[in-house]
């Protein structure tokens, strides 16, 4: 059975999505949406995105999950997204690109990439792409940061993939669970410390997830690649 969430496209145009969460689990996780994937969904459409300098892989999303942000990106941008996870949930992402292929019309692929070894990922039709010949424009990533070995694994997977270039962005979100907030400084720390840097951040809270999750207000932020004279914004918005 799937659920239906409404994401905004801008002005009083919503988009919805049907999303299935079939009982998939993969190292102690099971597939769910969690707030962090809604709140990124929701701000999609009030960032600024630049796809005039084509790649070879315009939006890569880590860590889909049930893919919401990803076919909320596809849907929004109209550019080709692809999805990737743990191999146990890729069927999973599939079945939501299935579900939605109507209110995509694009290009969604599904793959598995391993962040302990993310030179490449691997589409679910057996296609290989490679970090240096595939970069991505944009790298989407929700909840992506639940262990102490995650900083560490996400920032190198995320400094492989982003492609070189102003434009670039990688859009974060994740939830300000205490047991985390270490962790969740130390990507900061590392993603700084290999060339990126925070050009927007705010936090938001969502509570359309029903008290399944266990913390509502999450943080994003957006990174580049540094430039001289950068400047960050920070916004400070909630949704109940």
């Amino acid at each position: 059975m799937a659920r239906n969430f409404s994401v905004p496209c801008g002005g009083d145009v919503y988009l919805t999505f049907a999303i299935a969460e079939p009982a998939l689990r993969a190292q102690g996780l099971s597939l769910q949406t969690w707030t962090s994937s809604l709140v990124l969904a929701r701000l999609l459409h009030k960032i600024a995105v630049d796809f005039s300098s084509p790649t070879p892989v315009p939006v890569l999303e880590l860590g889909a999950g049930t893919g919401l942000v990803g076919l909320s990106a596809a849907a929004l941008w109209k550019v080709p997204v692809i999805l990737t996870d743990l191999p146990p949930f890729v069927s999973g992402l599939a079945g939501n690109v299935n579900l939605n292929a109507a209110t995509v019309k694009g290009s969604v692929h599904c793959g598995s990439l391993d962040w302990s070894q993310p030179d490449s990922l691997i589409l679910q039709d057996g296609s290989h792409y490679e970090a240096d010949k595939h970069p991505a424009r944009i790298i989407l990533a929700a909840d992506t940061v639940y262990s102490e070995e995650h900083p560490e694994l996400l920032s190198k997977t995320i400094l492989k993939w982003l492609a070189p270039g102003p434009s670039s962005r990688a859009i974060l979100t994740y939830p300000l669970r205490v047991a985390y907030l270490d962790q969740i400084r130390e990507l900061w720390d590392l993603l700084e410390a290999g060339g990126l840097e925070a050009i927007m951040d705010g936090q938001e809270q969502d509570d359309d997830v029903h008290g399944w999750d266990d913390e509502c207000l999450c943080e994003w932020s957006v990174w580049r690649w540094k430039q001289d004279g950068g400047r960050r914004e920070r916004v400070v918005e909630e949704h109940e």
